[in-house]
């Protein structure tokens, strides 16, 4: 059947799909306008900077945050490449980066920044289970009369990193052994888009809103060619 609203199963799908969206002529010059206005390219300055007038703290600290917030820059080649890190993100939805430090030299801090491809990472939050805890924690919960006695379950975070196009899907876990690597939460820099499908707990790009327009706009273009025959 003809799919106009966008449904979708998995994250890999929806990603597949605002990729697909961002080759139609329209939406690519929608987008440029909206990237162009929010990138301001200029040959001698740079497009962002870090300002801290506001915050409550000495020169020196100031001076160590503005020295390592141009070090990221440079490590992100921010200068040149602003416009497709801003286009990338605003497509996916979604922007993952690799922080590569020495192992040997941890204190000598972030040596690289690696771009990854969203549609082979995802951010996996599950709790942490032990044989028989289900149980005694809810016995504990009955006999204390003191609500704050809730025994909070331990979550665990991290990333799997999956080279292949194929999107894992079943228990994460199982998946994460055969078929993706696992990365620890803190290795990998992840920023979204702030839009979040709340039935699903899916993140959004800004494109999903123009996802039915786009399928009638293509429905339009190709029946109208038939229609003209």
């Amino acid at each position: 059947y003809v799919d106009i609203e966008g449904v979708f199963r998995t994250e890999f799908d929806l990603i597949k799909r605002y990729r697909e969206m961002a080759l139609h002529p329209e939406t690519d010059s929608a987008i440029e306008d909206i990237v162009n206005e929010a990138i301001v390219s200029d040959s001698n300055d740079s497009p962002v900077e870090i300002e801290l007038s506001n915050l409550n703290a000495s020169d020196g600290i100031k001076t160590k945050i503005r020295k390592e917030f141009k070090y990221i820059l440079d490590l992100l080649d921010f200068d040149k490449k602003a416009h497709e890190i801003y286009r990338n993100w605003y497509i996916d939805g979604r922007i993952y980066y690799h922080k590569i430090i020495d192992l040997k030299n941890p204190e000598e801090g972030i040596q690289e920044l690696r771009y990854i491809d969203a549609m082979k990472m995802r951010y996996i939050r599950q709790q942490k289970k032990k044989p028989g805890e289900q149980a005694a924690r809810a016995v504990a919960q009955l006999k204390s009369d003191n609500p704050m006695d809730y025994d909070f379950p331990e979550i665990e975070e991290y990333f799997i990193y999956n080279p292949k196009s194929v999107y894992p899907t079943g228990n994460p876990m199982q998946t994460g052994a055969g078929q993706g690597i696992k990365i620890a939460r803190d290795a990998v820099t992840y920023c979204t888009s702030g839009l979040v499908d709340r039935n699903k707990g899916t993140t959004l790009s800004y494109l999903h809103k123009a996802i039915k327009s786009i399928n009638q706009l293509r429905m339009i273009e190709d029946s109208l060619v038939i229609y003209r025959l």
